[in-house]
């Protein structure tokens, strides 16, 4: 159930490294290459055997959402928006990362698979926290697109950007669906 589960949610996300693509911009190249890994690194946690383990994709996610925040930071002059986005996606990085490393069964992090084991309690505890946070700035972020579209259409743009919502709204599914597969 949990592979099937894991297949399911490789499909939103997918989607979302679509409008991560469909929406680039110059300046937004490492957003693009954070939502392939990403992909990337899911598609691979359905894979026997891995190409890489579960704990190197982690540090290969966490490497990516620093990348985010400090391409964020050079770029102070971003609309709210952005950087609002941009946190969204740095943590949605490492929420994926480290459900990855949690159904991963593959030995690259010892103790974690000890059912009731501290290594395991510790990593789920972590990972409830990581989840509910991201899955609350989901919710904060698809109100701001929101209200973003209307103010558009008050403006007279008939056709408000509809990826960033469609991003936020497809990443928020697979955290769902994920997180859905590791309690079953």
């Amino acid at each position: 159930m949990t592979d099937v589960l894991g297949l399911v949610a490789v499909l939103p996300a997918s989607a979302g490294a679509c409008c991560t693509v469909g929406a680039w911009r110059p300046g937004r190249a490492v957003d693009v290459v954070a939502a392939i890994t990403m992909v990337a690194a899911m598609a691979d946690g359905l894979l026997t055997p891995r190409v890489l383990p579960g704990a190197a994709w982690f540090l290969v996610l966490v490497v990516l959402a620093v990348a985010l925040a400090a391409v964020d930071r050079s770029q102070r002059n971003g609309a709210r928006a952005d950087r609002s986005a941009r946190l969204h996606a740095a943590l949605g990085l490492l929420v994926m990362g480290a459900m990855g490393v949690g159904m991963s069964h593959d030995g690259s992090m010892p103790g974690m698979h000890d059912h009731g084991g501290p290594v395991a309690a510790t990593w789920a505890v972590v990972l409830a926290g990581l989840t509910a946070g991201y899955l609350v700035l989901t919710v904060a972020e698809v109100r701001g697109c929101l209200r973003e579209r209307e103010r558009a259409q008050e403006r007279g743009r008939r056709r408000a950007g509809m990826l960033p919502l469609l991003e936020t709204v497809t990443m928020g599914t697979a955290v769902v669906v994920m997180a859905v597969g590791m309690l079953s």
